[in-house]
């Protein structure tokens, strides 16, 4: 099992290794576009024509990449090459307040199938599971057909990666602070492994070992690869709790622990009400979505309509200028700015990156965090960082596991061998 940041992957060792680099490149382009000739991958990659033709040797050499059989060149030259495990496919799963979800990609990202198994609440009595047990037991069944659409198919799966919105801590890793699953330690894998039978009988087939990562993470990494140049970013959005996650110099901001930016726990609030983590006056005691539906007075909607519909409506009222849900949102966009206010000086991004619902009320979120910035050399710090709304939407986490998943891939093309 891998943590964000961690990989317990065979490492590539011998002629390709000092390749490594070069058989990246060429590695991304066929996951993404597809065979290729030597020509076409020397023109995409920038590479010679020369080191071309001595990497896809030693690549097919490897069993990485297979020639087509027919050759119209009779010497090579315009062979298509493909990888030998272009048939391989990603599952990935997702924990969302009112569903669990599970697909099934291809390497490239394309979706092939898609599961959504619904979060039941029943009314409330002695017999009824606890939330966190009904939130497993939906994701274990979405999980299970993943699996099983996959092996259907006879699509071997390269990746399992399974999204929650908790923390992510330890080794082997356990899920904390997770709005659906609760704050205290969750061992999310184990429990899926109990649930879903077929799973340790696929594990001991997988390319890679399965990956337990916080859905932030995920998201921060795809809305990433949507900004060019950026290496430093913040990603924060308030749909499923409060997710939030950073990179920096490219690379996932982790932490000793698999605590940094726990966005959520701040303590803003000085003496306020106690979190369910411990901690008195938390970002997520007056912030979280649940908090703002209810001082908005759409409780009831959510319970009556599902949790993301309740937040388009919230979204609706605020911009109609509704007393009640202006109200709540402003007051949480307050202490959204003020724990911006501490976190930005300590990570320096770039960019801001905000999600979910949050990022159709941006302007609030950037007034507050504004409200309060420094006034040195003229000011230069006050427009610093850009604050702007996420591209991807709520795929924004499955579009950035399923990247990573590719990314831990091609960083290993023995991995990719046929």
């Amino acid at each position: 099992m891998t943590n964000v940041g961690e990989t317990s992957v065979p490492t590539t060792t011998g002629p390709l290794a000092a390749h490594r680099e070069h058989s990246i490149l060429v590695l991304e382009h066929l996951v993404t576009h597809g065979p290729a000739t030597r020509s076409e991958l020397a023109t995409a990659t920038g590479l010679g024509r020369g080191a071309i033709a001595g990497l896809t040797a030693r690549l097919i050499d490897a069993g990485v990449l297979r020639p087509a059989e027919h050759d119209p060149s009779g010497d090579g030259r315009a062979t298509p090459l493909s990888l030998s495990a272009a048939d391989h496919v990603l599952v990935t799963t997702l924990l969302r307040p009112d569903e669990a979800v599970a697909t099934v990609a291809r390497l490239s990202g394309e979706e092939l199938a898609r599961f959504t198994v619904p979060l039941d609440d029943p009314v409330a009595d002695d017999e009824a599971p606890p939330a966190a047990s009904r939130a497993l037991d939906a994701l274990a069944v979405a999980l299970d057909r993943a699996l099983a659409r996959a092996e259907r198919s006879e699509h071997p799966i390269a990746d399992v990666t399974v999204l929650v919105a908790g923390a992510v801590a330890g080794a082997p890793p356990v899920v904390i602070t997770d709005p659906l699953l609760g704050a205290e330690p969750v061992d999310v894998l184990g429990e899926l492994r109990v649930r879903t039978p077929g799973l340790a009988a696929i594990e001991a087939r997988l390319l890679l070992p399965v990956t337990l990562e916080p859905a932030a993470a995920a998201a921060a990494a795809a809305e990433r690869a949507e900004l060019p140049g950026v290496h430093d970013l913040l990603y924060l959005d308030g749909d499923t709790g409060i997710g939030a996650a950073a990179i920096s110099g490219g690379r996932p901001l982790v932490g000793a622990h698999g605590l940094a930016v726990t966005f959520a726990h701040l303590p803003v609030v000085q003496g306020g009400v106690r979190c369910e983590c411990g901690q008195r006056g938390c970002l997520a005691t007056v912030a979280a979505p649940e908090i703002v539906l209810e001082r908005a007075g759409l409780d009831t909607f959510a319970a009556g309509n599902g949790h993301d519909a309740a937040l388009e409506e919230l979204v609706a009222r605020v911009g109609a200028s509704d007393d009640r849900a202006r109200w709540s949102w402003l007051d949480a966009a307050l202490w959204i700015g003020r724990a911006l206010q501490l976190v930005v000086p300590a990570v320096d991004p770039a960019m801001v990156v905000v999600g979910g619902y949050w990022s159709q009320l941006l302007g609030d979120i950037d007034t507050a965090y504004r409200s309060n910035r420094p006034t040195i050399g003229g000011g230069a710090l006050q427009p610093v960082p850009t604050i702007t709304a996420g591209r991807l939407g709520p795929e924004a986490a499955l579009v950035g596991a399923r990247r990573q998943a590719r990314e831990r891939l091609i960083a290993e093309p023995l991995l990719l061998a046929g």
